[in-house]
């Protein structure tokens, strides 16, 4: 009896010790800007470590926005006229369904969120995500003293 238990307590020890489950969630509101009032969305960033690299996953949620329609995601400075940066693998995008949700999700390296203000979710009118110059910011949520 006494060895089972020492085994069973050994296995578990173990387990937590080599496991590769998320550390931690964090929850970043994001709220509608200019003409998308009544747009709302969480960001979801779950910070865990993948079996090559230390990575944060984020999950984009979004509802209010225009149906049907195309969307992108970037990390940016706080800044007016600073540097943008998309989040996760180009075109950055995601489409809403026909009751304006939608769903994003992207895998960054461990600490690259540290470097950025707010992540921003942009309108594309034209549904063309590679078109920057008409796109509009319909969604922002800080990311501000999250990490601190």
């Amino acid at each position: 009896m006494k060895r089972s238990f020492i085994g069973a307590a050994f296995t578990l020890a173990a387990a937590a010790l080599f496991s590769t489950a998320a550390y931690a969630a964090l929850e970043v509101p994001l709220e509608g800007s200019l003409n998308f009032k009544d747009a709302r969305g969480t960001a979801v960033i779950e910070e865990g470590t993948d079996t090559i690299y230390e990575q944060e996953q984020i999950t984009i949620n979004v509802g209010g926005l225009k149906p049907n329609s195309i969307y992108t995601a970037w990390l940016a400075k706080d800044e007016p006229g600073a540097r943008l940066q998309g989040l996760g693998v180009n075109p950055y995008s995601f489409r809403t369904d026909a009751s304006g949700s939608g769903n994003f999700v992207a895998t960054v390296g461990e600490g690259e969120l540290n470097r950025w203000d707010v992540i921003e979710i942009a309108h594309h009118p034209n549904n063309d995500p590679s078109d920057l110059q008409n796109s509009q910011i319909a969604l922002k949520g800080d990311l501000g003293g999250i990490f601190d």
